[in-house]
């Protein structure tokens, strides 16, 4: 039996998963009062005359969560659980890498499973990935993100 003295990896991971449920939490706590606050929001709009005739209540209600809802939170509960789902394989892939690698090299000590070169090579590509997937992550976030209520509206009327 394995026993976790200091930081593990496992710990990590462990951490990792507190703070995604933290943020998918507020996510999910934030699309509800962004819902809530959708239906009253386009009531008051309409009682006073500020919305376009050619918008319907459903699309309205629809701009309105599309720039409303809290995407921070969600994009970064999205983005830990993929690190979490893509770690035991991406290590998975590693290790078979490095193990063709040394292979290759005709079985060098340099790079022997377990020395430390092998312990570098797998630490820095553990990163590597996780900086990829958190790249990947904030791409979409920026890429999707809403750039004025009034253009979701137009969205909306087409």
């Amino acid at each position: 039996m394995q026993f976790f003295d200091g930081l593990s990896f496992i710990w990590v991971l462990g951490l990792l998963v507190l703070i995604g449920l933290f943020y998918g939490v507020q996510a999910f706590l934030g699309y509800k009062a962004v819902a809530r606050d959708a239906f009253s929001d386009y009531e008051y709009k309409k009682a006073e005359g500020m919305i376009d005739k050619r918008l319907s209540k459903e699309g309205y209600i629809r701009a309105y969560k599309r720039f409303n809802n809290p995407r921070r939170p969600a994009y970064i509960a999205g983005t830990i659980a993929a690190i979490l789902l893509l770690t035991w394989p991406a290590m998975g892939l590693i290790e078979f890498a490095l193990r063709q690698m040394w292979q290759l090299s005709g079985r060098s000590r340099t790079i022997e499973p377990g020395f430390l070169v092998w312990q570098f090579f797998i630490f820095f590509s553990v990163i590597g990935i996780w900086v990829a997937i958190v790249y990947i992550g904030a791409r979409r976030y920026h890429r999707f993100a809403p750039v004025s209520f009034r253009d979701e509206q137009i969205r909306e009327m087409d």
